[in-house]
């Protein structure tokens, strides 16, 4: 049996469902003070193109035998995402078989449908047998399953550790370029500079599929978020412009990191640039008691997993983007 989530009674069992997930624990409280956060009610419309635009989402459950939840499925519209994007999250207790779950994916596609969506993105974690989102048993099953339905792999973005030590050498800024801090730039306007090479080099990121926010959501999230900090921001500058970045985010561990963003813009692409923003970011991030830093990189990106791989970064499982075309 399928039904809405019901905010009034479902935050305890949510919380606990999302805890045994993932490695983070998860509260009731902060479950309802992330909604807290967010608009009352949809608002979704349509473009001059007819396509689905503004914000909106849905959540279902699969109800247990005795309040717990057995499955969670929502799919959502964020402002800022492509006219006629949806994104999608699907969960699972442990041991769930993948059958199970496809109601709640058609249940999604439903509201996806009546909503005016053109497209329905959501993702699967790499490896068999494994516990993760989207499912309680087997990935590639699930994957099977819903390639049969018509989803198709738009992307592998992998996981991947790195030690960060005095084992690595010192950054050399290619010439002409010299490296710096959010918090040490004399650059004008450095978040703004930083929004605009977000927005140009994500273009060439084949495991973006999103749009870009604006500058005040963006910022919330890429600067001032959770674990965000300037001095953990670094740049590359040439004559006061910003031409890459590297942006580190604290984890709760405060031996590690984690590689939120690096990105160069094209005309200084080909002399290492990334590397060196890398080493640059390692070396300080030593002197703050970090020892291990983690990423993730699309598998497709060919520049960034060589950059990674001479850095000495271990690739780990990671998770595939499905798209559902409507």
């Amino acid at each position: 049996m399928i039904r809405p989530f019901r905010p009034e009674v479902d935050y305890p069992a949510l919380a606990e469902l999302l805890s045994a997930d993932g490695p983070v624990t998860v509260t009731a409280a902060g479950l309802r003070e992330q909604d807290a956060a967010l608009p009352g009610a949809d608002d979704l419309s349509t473009d001059h193109r007819g396509r689905l635009t503004g914000h909106g989402r849905v959540r279902l459950v699969q109800p247990g035998p005795s309040g717990d939840l057995l499955a969670y499925a929502t799919a959502w519209r964020a402002p800022w995402a492509p006219p006629g994007d949806l994104a999608s999250l699907v969960v699972s207790a442990p041991g769930r078989a993948p059958a199970w779950l496809l109601p709640l994916y058609d249940g999604l596609e439903q509201w996806a449908r009546g909503a005016g969506a053109s497209r329905l993105l959501g993702e699967l974690p790499d490896g068999t047998g494994e516990t993760g989102r989207t499912h309680g048993t087997c990935p590639s099953d699930l994957t099977g399953l819903l390639l049969g339905r018509g989803y198709r792999v738009d992307a592998h973005v992998r996981s991947a550790v790195a030690a960060v030590g005095p084992h690595l050498p010192a950054p050399q800024a290619p010439p002409g370029l010299h490296l710096a801090t959010l918090a040490t730039t004399t650059a004008p306007e450095p978040e703004r500079q930083l929004h605009h090479l977000y927005r140009e080099t994500l273009r060439d990121n084949p495991g973006f599929a999103d749009a870009l926010p604006a500058f005040g959501p963006w910022r919330a999230e890429a600067l001032a978020g959770p674990g965000g900090r300037a001095d953990w921001v670094f740049t590359a500058e040439s004559l006061g412009r910003i031409v890459g970045t590297t942006v580190v985010h604290a984890v709760p561990d405060p031996r590690a990191c984690r590689i939120d963003y690096t990105g160069v813009l094209r005309p200084w692409r080909g002399r290492g640039l990334a590397r060196a923003l890398k080493l640059h970011a390692a070396r300080h991030l030593v002197g703050h008691g970090v020892r291990t830093a983690h990423t993730e990189v699309e598998a497709g990106n060919v520049p960034m997993v060589a950059v990674n791989a001479a850095l000495g970064y271990r690739w780990g499982p990671g998770h595939r983007r499905l798209v559902k075309e409507f």
